[in-house]
């Protein structure tokens, strides 16, 4: 291969080209890659976590105890249920963990059901919801670990677009009682099914993994994990983010823009990059709304920003599944839970001594500022990484001899420019290409004019069979990380 001087780049141009490729990153999430054989897996997580989103807006209060609320009392229960069954869930055990959640679940509703408010209505609504935690936990690890891309953008989306539902309807329709428990009843009975459907078969081998240490992309993953409730928790104590007067019409509104989102990135095939940006840029627009005195606006916006709740958990699955095994993923649950409730109470006593608006303005802009600076490492270790084609697949490939020795095979299966039809000189615009220059940036370092650059970028992308940039760093992504050890880039 032709030798080559390049330059060295700053952040800046860094920084350029990695929005530039992010914007044009794809995966695929095509419906027609939901498994019949795994709608258990597909309904079950986000069916028992919209019941527990929901649950204020569908079951009345019943009798306080102590001081203690009714609400306060059945969470309580549901979370020590849900922290139970997640310390001793492991991948030999976790399907009869399933199964005895449902079953206490189904024990405890099913009496609840028909009791008048009383302490016995209550001990029993402690014991379903105790059950419902475990439902929670233990598809947690199906959703992770048994589902593919498709499947964890759909169940993703089925979990948002039912909380959204149910909270309009609640906020704006009377109805009845009997119409509600026939809901609860519903939910609660397909719940259980998918706990009973569990088959211990399709949980072999996920614990074969050994990483011991969270790779960089996890790292990111958690960065929009925690951005999404910092910018939700702060939201509580927001004028921008209250319900207005005539909130039923752009609550609808911003359902729909929702729903419109999401079929984008249907059919569009975007990365989830393009929905992370919606997420940030709904929320500062809900803060600038408020503030030009346009509430309605400002609401419909707040209401846009639950996007972030979608990609929050597709992301999160889909690397988790990637480099963690069930012990992993039990740490990876435990941090996040940490973290929010540290959230939570930090913003509940930092909004007593600021003002409220400000707290929530600052955290989302500088969230946002933040996001769009680590875009080179959003390309490097996430979107472009040397795994990354496994986002337009229907399935993530599992580590199974640890990070490392996978990054190696999956390294040794990328085609190198050796291996290709190319032109020496061709090879030397694929270089700087992939150095993340412009065809104008390139034309000087080889002493050609842009328009050849042009002409040869065009031969370049119809001898590879590609189409774009972002292709073009897929094929050869490592080429970019590995920049520092191409003895051609050091000559």
């Amino acid at each position: 291969m032709a030798e080559l001087k390049v330059r060295k780049k700053g952040y800046l141009p860094k920084l350029t080209s990695s929005l530039r490729n992010l914007l044009s990153a794809q995966e695929m999430l095509a419906p027609r890659n939901i498994r019949k054989g795994y709608l258990q897996y597909l309904f079950a997580f986000p069916l028992a976590m919209v019941f527990i989103n929901i649950q204020n807006f569908i079951v009345d209060d019943g009798v306080d105890v102590l001081g203690l609320s009714h609400t306060t009392i059945t969470f309580i229960a549901f979370a020590l249920g849900a922290i139970v069954m997640f310390v001793f869930s492991n991948e030999k055990n976790i399907t009869s963990i399933s199964k005895i959640s449902a079953f206490i679940t189904t024990a405890g509703y099913l009496p609840w059901l028909f009791l008048p408010n009383s302490y016995l209505a209550l001990i029993c609504d402690v014991v379903f919801m105790a059950g419902i935690g475990g439902c929670v936990s233990s598809s947690s690890f199906s959703f992770v670990f048994m589902l593919n891309n498709a499947e964890r953008f759909f169940g993703s989306t089925l979990m948002l677009l039912l909380i959204d539902l149910v909270k309009l309807n609640a906020g704006f329709f009377s109805i009845s009682p009997i119409t509600i428990k026939i809901f609860v009843s519903i939910m609660i009975t397909a719940i259980c099914v998918c706990m009973l459907l569990s088959k211990s078969k399709d949980f072999h081998g996920t614990g074969n993994k050994k990483n011991t240490k969270f790779d960089p992309s996890i790292w990111l993953v958690l960065f929009i994990f925690f951005s999404y409730f910092a910018i939700r928790i702060t939201g509580f104590y927001s004028s921008a983010f209250q319900h207005p007067s005539d909130a039923r019409k752009w609550g609808m509104i911003a359902f729909g823009l929702i729903l419109f989102c999401i079929i984008l990135q249907v059919v569009f095939k975007r990365s989830i990059w393009t929905m992370c940006n919606v997420f940030f840029i709904s929320s500062i627009m809900s803060h600038l709304m408020w503030y030009i005195k346009l509430p309605m606006v400002a609401y419909m916006f707040s209401e846009l920003k639950e996007v972030g709740f979608l990609i929050t958990f597709y992301l999160l699955g889909c690397v988790t599944n990637k480099f963690c095994d069930f012990r992993m993923h039990k740490h990876l649950i435990l941090l996040c839970m940490t973290v929010n409730c540290v959230l939570f109470v930090g913003i509940d006593v930092l909004h007593r001594v600021m003002l409220t608006q400000s707290i929530a303005v600052l955290t989302a802009s500088v969230l946002f500022i933040v996001f769009l600076l680590l875009s080179p490492s959003f390309s490097q270790y996430l979107f472009f990484a040397n795994w990354s084609k496994e986002f337009r697949k229907v399935n993530m490939t599992s580590l199974a001899h640890g990070t490392q020795q996978a990054n190696t095979a999956n390294q040794s299966q990328m085609p190198s420019l050796d291996d290709t039809n190319l032109s020496p000189r061709e090879k030397q615009v694929v270089l700087l290409l992939l150095q993340g220059m412009t065809i104008r940036q390139v034309a000087p370092e080889l002493g050609l004019t842009a328009s050849t650059v042009s002409t040869y970028s065009k031969a370049i992308y119809k001898k590879l069979g590609i189409n774009s940039r972002a292709e073009l760093f897929l094929l050869f992504g490592r080429l970019q990380t590995a920049e520092a050890d191409d003895p051609i880039l050091k000559q």
